[in-house]
């Protein structure tokens, strides 16, 4: 009786098992797969939602949407120089208020809207400058890369 005990709970423990792994492997293949979208672009700043977390993810971004943020938002005037600083989406929020909230510098808030969620936390993901027919200079998760003009990447310096 106690050996047939054990042989249910094991049983048992083996599925939940199972199943938080297929969990975790469909919260992986989700995190890989989400749409990147584009939330505002200010200035020379853009708001991306979802945007790729792996380094390849992120340079496989950016050479796919360079092109439309030249042409459709105009952030790229100069093609021959220009800077860009890609930040991470993360909500509207309120501005701060106190010294547990964060400085007022950490965030940046938008006139053009009507509410008390008017800010964006300051979560910079990328920056990219040079110039987009020859070098391009890529800084992302702490480290700077030179991209030429036939697409190869090359790691310049570490922080």
């Amino acid at each position: 009786m106690l050996f047939d005990e054990l042989r249910t709970s094991s049983r048992f423990f083996s599925f939940v098992a199972a199943f938080v792994a297929l969990l975790v492997a469909i919260f992986l293949v989700w995190m890989v797969v989400r749409p990147v979208s584009i939330v505002r672009v200010d200035g020379g700043a853009v708001y991306v939602h979802n945007l790729p977390l792996t380094t390849e993810g992120k340079f496989s971004w950016w050479n796919e949407n360079k092109r439309l943020l030249r042409d459709k938002y105009s952030i790229i005037r100069n093609p021959s120089h220009f800077t860009i600083v890609i930040m991470n989406f993360g909500g509207y929020v309120s501005p701060p208020t106190g010294s547990n909230d964060g400085s007022i510098d950490d965030y940046h808030c938008f006139n053009d809207i009507k509410n008390d969620n008017k800010c964006i936390y300051n979560d910079i993901s990328m920056v990219v400058s040079g110039n987009l027919d020859n070098k391009v200079f890529i800084s992302v998760d702490g480290k700077t890369y030179v991209q030429l003009p036939n697409g190869k990447v090359a790691l310049l310096s570490k922080s």
